[in-house]
């Protein structure tokens, strides 16, 4: 699994408070896992992946982007100890 947090500039002369919803991509499988609704005013972020089992509330997109790679690593993680256990069970 490879997530891909997509990302709106919210730069830029917005006269009023912008919010935009994207998407989070599991690269692998094309699959979309989750969204981030991100906020110019007041800087905000809310990353939810895979039917909000995993979310948060950031304020960088940094913050947001580790999180999404925290939750992809223990899943790989996961999906790797499973397999192991699995070889060596039919072993």
């Amino acid at each position: 699994m490879k997530l891909l947090v997509q990302w709106v500039d919210l730069r830029g002369g917005f006269a009023s408070p912008v919010a935009f919803e994207t998407d989070v991509i599991d690269q692998d499988t094309g699959k979309k896992v989750g969204f981030v609704v991100a906020e110019r005013s007041p800087r905000a972020r809310h990353i939810s992946l895979f039917g909000g089992k995993y979310q948060g509330d950031f304020e960088s997109r940094e913050e947001c982007d580790a999180f999404a790679r925290g939750v992809e690593a223990v899943l790989n993680h996961m999906v790797a100890a499973d397999e192991e256990q699995e070889a060596s069970e039919a072993a």
